[in-house]
């Protein structure tokens, strides 16, 4: 794709510019006099007729050739090209194409148009400049450029006549270097020596091995600078923003550039910056997007009731095209009728929620829409909430969605207020943040393939664990589940779409929300079980079942709220159901000796997220005192609104039995010199002191507690 021949060495420079434009780059071309290496295309919003006294007052300006865009003419260094007016320009392997346009107006965004081409066929040798002019045009190019690793310029403000176009570039963060055209040769011109002198091949390879090595100080040192932990992304991908952050600083070796990282408090930022490439757009890749539409998105609506939600998570949403996309796609399914009535074909799911709004199709009341679209850039975030899109969006946009989405205000779209409110941004930690759950429908498109293989096999089963039943999850083309399929069931593979299966991970397939170093930790809330491997003889289950049976304590699994799900059999000699109304709560159930230290062991559980113990426990059995010790375990959800524990009952050794010889002297023996105490007195008495003040501490929690949440109902 990119152009690798004898025009190796060249480096192609777009111009963008529109009114007032013309004098600042005929300063430009003064200032940068002859650089051999370089070609430039010029771009400008023109009327029609006026390219000859365009072409006429640049050769005053330049020794380069001045010469009008032919169709099919290749680049030549020290050239000027001058795109026609009322024209789109494209470039492909080096030769402009032109496509004269027969419409009765001026086409909106050429140098969108001709920069985004640009990108595509020289890659890290495209070079993208904006200059005066009103409007937007040129910020969706000069971010194409940016995110194939060229440079980017935009004129600075206070040097332009009309500051709209350079100033979108700017704020929008696409713009490597904000110059007045003086300044702006100068750095070009270091920086096409800068392509010379770093194009032998042996050296370039030398450089990017050296950036290899270098990537985990790299990494360690943007871990402290911004907390963010980019061990696990692909190596290339770093190497290859790493080297780009090189060649706009004009540094030769990886050493300079940590020095650098080290030195200046703002590298470790901007380089953090330059690793989030936000490739993103309205509708990108159609076909996949259509495909959803017919196939997936009326499913999600499917045996819904009013009142419920529908829940979709964008994670990596940059600058928010791709929520809004599925927004609208929600919406049209609405007002198109899609949603009533659906044929439950794929199971779409029937978890309720509340919801905060209605939409109505036909007069009938459907299910709320939530997107969660997050990142960790909070000035893309910020870019997606204001909701406004540069007129560039007209090449991904039909003219029936910009009009029924999108309120033109100037040289910019604003989405209105009805997709706005759908979709909810927020700053998020796809790889150490906790996931949101319950989810309908999952779009992570082209975010995978710039992850190491650990996070991506890590972020398929957390996937799995945030969808309800049945969810869907949707991908980028290079992306896949392959190595899962024990957890997605394909619905569409040429666009990676896929639905998720009813049944839990295996042992193959871990459950972890957060990046941890080490060795897992064994009380680890997201840890998968893992199920028994050997099943090829009966032998096994049968000793299995009586393991179970027999041996295995008892055990119950509860809601947050102490509510009964399920429990083993025979629990009598740790729950009872009282006299009165029956109350399926564990805390009401237990029997005396055990409530206390199991409300406190619970609760803990719950705020901590991880297994807690509670021994020095003891309840009557028989007229026999057997001390007991209760173990909470938090399970990971598979699909259930409500959070699980499983509290499990062990007995601690065989039961004291108070009638024994020994025992009975207890009370003769306190009451004379306590010289002749048995052995069973001093256990039992250790035994209940013990259990005396583990009860006041948990006692003392409670009302701690209890304190709190009366000072947060005052708040």
């Amino acid at each position: 794709m990119k152009v690798r021949d004898q025009n190796a060495a060249l480096l192609i420079v777009g111009v963008g510019a529109s009114a007032g434009g013309l004098e600042a780059f005929q300063e430009l071309l003064a200032a940068l006099g002859e650089a051999p290496e370089t070609a430039i295309v010029y771009v400008q919003h023109q009327e029609r007729d006026s390219d000859a006294l365009l072409l006429e007052l640049l050769a005053r300006s330049t020794r380069y050739s001045v010469v009008p865009v032919a169709d099919g003419k290749k680049v030549r260094a020290a050239t000027i090209y001058v795109c026609p007016p009322w024209s789109q320009l494209e470039i492909s392997r080096g030769t402009l194409r032109i496509e004269p346009s027969d419409s009765p107006e001026r086409p909106s965004t050429p140098i969108d148009h001709f920069l985004s081409s640009l990108a595509a066929d020289q890659g890290e040798r495209a070079v993208g400049i904006i200059l005066s002019g009103n409007g937007t045009d040129g910020t969706l190019g000069l971010k194409a450029i940016s995110d194939a690793g060229g440079m980017t310029f935009a004129q600075s403000a206070d040097s332009a006549r009309y500051d709209g176009m350079p100033r979108s570039a700017a704020t929008t963060g696409v713009a490597d270097h904000v110059l007045p055209p003086d300044e702006m040769a100068a750095e070009l011109k270091k920086y096409a020596r800068y392509l010379t002198a770093m194009q032998s091949g042996s050296r370039e390879r030398a450089t990017t091995q050296q950036i290899h090595e270098a990537l985990p100080d790299i990494a360690k040192l943007l871990m402290e600078s911004t907390s963010h932990n980019f061990q696990h992304y692909k190596p290339n991908t770093l190497a290859r923003r790493i080297r780009r952050r090189m060649r706009l600083l004009n540094l030769a070796s990886i050493d300079s550039y940590i020095r650098l990282l080290q030195e200046d408090p703002e590298e470790p930022h901007t380089l953090f910056r330059e690793l989030l490439i936000s490739v993103t757009a309205f509708f990108r890749d159609p076909e996949a997007f259509d495909v959803l539409a017919k196939n997936v998105i009326p499913k999600l609506f499917a045996n819904r009731r009013p009142g419920d939600v529908v829940r979709i998570w964008v994670p990596g949403c940059a600058t928010g095209e791709e929520a809004y996309t599925l927004a609208m796609l929600c919406i049209e399914a609405i007002e198109g009728g899609s949603v009533a009535n659906e044929p439950d074909g794929i199971d779409g799911g029937n978890a309720n929620a509340s919801g905060t709004g209605k939409a109505a199709t036909g007069g009938a009341a459907v299910p709320e829409v939530q997107i969660f679209a997050t990142d960790i850039d909070e000035r893309a975030l910020k870019i997606s909430r204001a909701g406004t899109f540069p007129v560039g969006i007209e090449d991904d946009l039909s003219p029936e969605r910009l009009k029924r989405f999108f309120i033109k205000r100037g040289k910019k779209y604003q989405i209105v207020k009805e997709v706005r409110e759908m979709v909810l941004f927020s700053l998020h930690n796809l790889i150490s943040d906790p996931p949101f759950s319950r989810l309908d429908l999952i779009s992570c498109r082209n975010l995978l393939i710039y992850l190491g293989s650990h996070l991506q096999k890590k972020l398929i089963p957390l996937f799995h664990y945030s969808l309800r039943p049945s969810g869907f999850l949707m991908l980028g083309p290079s992306e896949n589940i392959s190595s899962h399929t024990e957890l997605f069931r394909t619905i569409d593979a040429k666009y990676r779409i896929s639905q998720r299966k009813g049944t839990g991970a295996d042992g193959n397939a871990t459950l972890t929300l957060a990046d941890r170093r080490g060795d897992p930790d064994e009380n680890d809330v997201h840890r998968a079980p893992v199920p028994a491997t050997d099943t090829n003889t009966d032998l096994m289950q049968v000793m299995q079942r009586i393991v179970l049976d027999e041996f295995a304590p008892k055990s119950v699994i509860v809601e947050e709220d102490g509510k009964i799900l399920c429990a083993s059999a025979d629990m009598h000699k740790y729950l009872t159901v009282g006299t009165g109304k029956f109350q399926n709560n564990i805390i009401k159930m237990a029997r005396n000796g055990l409530r206390i230290g199991l409300r406190a062991t619970l609760q803990e559980a719950k705020n901590t997220r991880r297994r807690v113990v509670h021994d020095d426990l003891s309840i009557r059995v028989d007229g026999k005192l057997q001390r007991v010790m209760l173990t909470v375990q938090p399970m990971p959800r598979v699909g259930e609104d409500a959070e699980l524990f499983m509290v499990v009952f062990h007995d601690c050794g065989l039961p004291l039995n108070p009638d024994e010889p020994g025992v009975k002297a207890v009370e003769t023996a306190l009451s004379e010199s306590g010289m002749h105490t048995s052995h069973g007195a001093d256990a039992i008495i250790a035994h209940l002191e013990r259990e005396l003040a583990i009860t006041r501490d948990d006692l003392e929690k409670s009302i701690q507690e209890y304190e709190t949440t009366n000072e947060e109902l005052k708040a």
